[in-house]
C-alpha cells in the first residue's frame, strides 16, 4: 500500500553477524523502517524477477557447457593416446640398441636353407581313407590296332594320395516310420499309433542342427571370424542365413555355456598362482555416465583355466569381484605395477603380489 512502512528486506549475504550478539537479539537493520512508492516496488519486484530468470537460465547454460567440456576432454584423451600414447617394444628403434643387437637385415632367406635336411612328408594317420578307383576309358583297354583287349596287371598297380577337404551344407531328411498297434494286441498301455521320438534340437522349432551351430561357434570364437563374414562363407557354400537368425541363435545358446563358466570359476578359485592383466577393448555400446567407447578386456590366468572379463571400468573393482570367491588362505598374483592390483592387495589380505 502507498505510503505504508515496509520492513526492509535486505539480506546480509556472505557477511556474518559480529560473534559478541546474541542470538536472540534482533539485527540493527530489522528495527529500522523505510518507506517507498508503490512504483518503485512494482520495479523492484519485476527487477528481482528477472534476475532469477537469468541466473537460473545461466545455471542450464553452464550445466550444458561443463557436458560438452567432458565430451571433448574425453575425445582429445582418446585422441592423444592414440598418437602419443605408449607403444610395445616390438617396433622401438632402442630394443634392439638396449639389446645389443645389430639392425641390419639379414642375408639369409627365410624358411628352409638349400642343403638342409627335410623331414619329409607329413604323415596323417588320423585321416579317414576313402577309396576310389580312376580307370581307363573303355575305349582306351583295347589296342587300337588289332582291337585285342589288354590284360589287367594288379601288380603293376599305381596308388595316389590327395588330400581333400570336403565343405558341404546339406539338409538331413529323417523319416520316422510310423506303426500301429496290432489289432490282437488289447494292452490299454500301448498306444494305438508308435513314432520314434523327433531329433533333439539345441533351439527348440529350429531347423539348423548342431553341426551348424558348432561352425558358426568355431569360425566365431575358435578363428576369429565376424559374423558378416561367417555369413558370407555360409553363402558361399549355398547356405543363405540371415543376420538376424544368427545373432538370435548365439543369444539363445549363450545361456547353454553358463554351467561351463561357472565350472571354470570355481575351478580357478581353488588354485594359487594367477597371472593378471587388462588392456583396451573397444565396446560400441552406449551406456549412461560413460563417455567414448574404451572399454578393458581383463584376464585372468591359472595352470588350468584363463577367465576374460570384458568391462567398461579398469578400477580395482573389477578383480576385487573376480577373486572374490578364492578358496585358498594365501595366494600369488603375477602382475604389473599398476595401482588397481595394489589397491586390491590392501583390500585382501590373502593376496599376495609377485611383480612382473
Amino acid at each position: 500500500m502507498e505510503g505504508t512502512p515496509h520492513r526492509s528486506s535486505a539480506t546480509v549475504g556472505r557477511h556474518q553477524l559480529p560473534a559478541c550478539r546474541d542470538e536472540g537479539q534482533a539485527s540493527p537493520f530489522a528495527e529500522q523502517w523505510i518507506t517507498i512508492t508503490k512504483q518503485e516496488r512494482i520495479e523492484l519486484t519485476a527487477r528481482a524477477c528477472y534476475w532469477e530468470a537469468q541466473h537460473a537460465r545461466g545455471k542450464t547454460q553452464i550445466e550444458a557447457l561443463k557436458q560438452e567440456i567432458l565430451f571433448k576432454d574425453a575425445k582429445i584423451k582418446d585422441l592423444q593416446n592414440r598418437l602419443f600414447g605408449k607403444k610395445g617394444e616390438k617396433n622401438s628403434p632402442l630394443k634392439s640398441e638396449r639389446d645389443g643387437k645389430d639392425n641390419t637385415p639379414s642375408k639369409r632367406k627365410r624358411g628352409q636353407q638349400p642343403g638342409s635336411q627335410g623331414h619329409g612328408r607329413t604323415k596323417r594317420p588320423d585321416l579317414p581313407i576313402v577309396h576310389d578307383e580312376s580307370d581307363l576309358a573303355d575305349e582306351e583297354k583295347c589296342c587300337p590296332t588289332c582291337g585285342l583287349p589288354h590284360l589287367p596287371t594288379p601288380a603293376l598297380d599305381e596308388h595316389s594320395k590327395v588330400i581333400e577337404v570336403e565343405v558341404k551344407a546339406h539338409i538331413r531328411h529323417i523319416r520316422r516310420p510310423a506303426y500301429t498297434r496290432n489289432p490282437g494286441c488289447t494292452c490299454e498301455d500301448t498306444p494305438a499309433i508308435v513314432i520314434a521320438p523327433p531329433p533333439p534340437r539345441l533351439i527348440a522349432r529350429s531347423n539348423y542342427g548342431v553341426s551348424f551351430w558348432v561352425e558358426v561357434i568355431l569360425s566365431k570364437y575358435r578363428y576369429g571370424q565376424p559374423s558378416n563374414r561367417s555369413l558370407q562363407d555360409l553363402s558361399d557354400q549355398g547356405l543363405p542365413v540371415s543376420p538376424g537368425t544368427l545373432a538370435g541363435g548365439l543369444q539363445a545358446l549363450a545361456a547353454l555355456f553358463a554351467p561351463v563358466l561357472e565350472a571354470l570359476y570355481c575351478k580357478q578359485m581353488s588354485e594359487q598362482l594367477f597371472h593378471n592383466d587388462e588392456t583396451r577393448w573397444e565396446v560400441f555400446v552406449e551406456i549412461e555416465g560413460k563417455v567414448g567407447t574404451r572399454w578393458y578386456l581383463w584376464v585372468t590366468r591359472s595352470p588350468s583355466v584363463v577367465f576374460y572379463c570384458i568391462d567398461p571400468s579398469r578400477s580395482a573393482a573389477v578383480p576385487g569381484a573376480h577373486f572374490a570367491g578364492l578358496q585358498a588362505d594365501t595366494v600369488i598374483l603375477v602382475c604389473d605395477r599398476y595401482g588397481a592390483y595394489k589397491k586390491l592387495a590392501r583390500l585382501a589380505l590373502n593376496i599376495l603380489l609377485a611383480f612382473c
